[in-house]
């Protein structure tokens, strides 16, 4: 049972959370003659789940992998692999059972979401031999697997996705990377030398100054791409209405509160946690989708 405990808790069901993403394309297509509000959705449950049983094996392969590096984090130390407490083979097997079974029922279930969960795999373990090792493009991959979410979400529906909404996914998402990787580096800088040394080589190269200069603009350009979104005459047009900046306020607040806890409360390193513990964020999370659809239903 303890095993059990421990394999589930290296799946970070708490990191599932990512995969929300996937609704995204419903959201914004609820107002369509004819949409099967029912339908789709169950859709994006399902595949909300065949998918995070995918992620889930992914960090229990990343986790053997990092396993010596994550043993000198200040808190990576205590997950059960880097710990000790769940053995690699046990890990290993158990992970490559549940990808299988989860690959085996994607492909039954949509052949192109099959192909995309594909690249994602392929994509995760090119990172993990080589990608995370460059500055910069390290955080875009993990970008692109963002992208890659909505797309699915797009795919299993039949729904066609504004290239505004995943350039805005793809900035949100780096600007999240960025974040995670400034308070990752504050954090092991506290740390004594050996830890330093011994984490994730790529922090090294990057500091601060940089971090904060490129959150900066990741921040102007995330704002600015959501606003062209609401105001595009296109875009205005597929909704029918013309009152999406009032949605800008809650976007305006959302990034604005997640730098305040960031750089005034020492979080950042992992978004969700931000939205699981910081109230007035996940209420805001629900006031913009609420608002959302009430406009376009308006």
């Amino acid at each position: 049972m303890k095993t059990i405990v421990l394999f589930v808790k290296s799946m970070r069901l708490y990191q599932w959370v990512k995969n929300v993403f996937i609704f995204a394309p419903v959201i914004f297509s609820l107002h369509l003659p004819g949409f099967d509000i029912v339908g789709n959705i169950k859709n994006c449950v399902i595949a909300f789940f065949l998918f995070s049983m995918v992620t889930g094996s992914i960090y229990l392969f990343n986790d053997c992998f990092d396993r010596k590096k994550d043993m000198y984090h200040p808190e990576k130390c205590n997950r059960p692999i880097a710990s000790g407490r769940l053995a690699v083979p046990t890990a290993v097997i158990g992970a490559s059972v549940i990808l299988a079974a989860a690959l085996t029922a994607i492909f039954l279930f949509n052949r192109t979401f099959f192909i995309i969960a594909a690249v994602y795999i392929v994509m995760n373990i090119t990172y993990s031999y080589l990608l995370k090792k460059i500055v910069i493009l390290d955080v875009m991959v993990i970008a692109v697997g963002f992208v890659l979410r909505v797309l699915i979400g797009g795919e299993i529906n039949k729904i066609e996705l504004s290239v505004w909404i995943l350039i805005i996914t793809f900035i949100l998402a780096i600007f999240l990377g960025l974040v995670k990787r400034r308070q990752e580096l504050v954090k092991i800088s506290m740390t004594d030398g050996d830890m330093r040394s011994n984490t994730r080589k790529t922090l090294n190269q990057y500091n601060i100054v940089l971090l904060d200069q490129l959150i900066s603009i990741t921040t102007a350009t995330t704002l600015i791409s959501y606003i062209i979104y609401v105001i595009n005459p296109d875009i205005q047009q597929k909704f029918h209405t013309r009152q999406l900046y009032l949605t800008v306020p809650f976007v305006v607040f959302g990034i604005f509160r997640y730098l305040y806890l960031t750089y005034s409360e020492g979080k950042g390193e992992s978004p969700s946690e931000i939205i699981f513990s910081d109230l007035p964020f996940f209420l805001n999370i629900i006031l913009w989708v609420g608002v959302f659809i009430a406009i376009i239903f308006y």
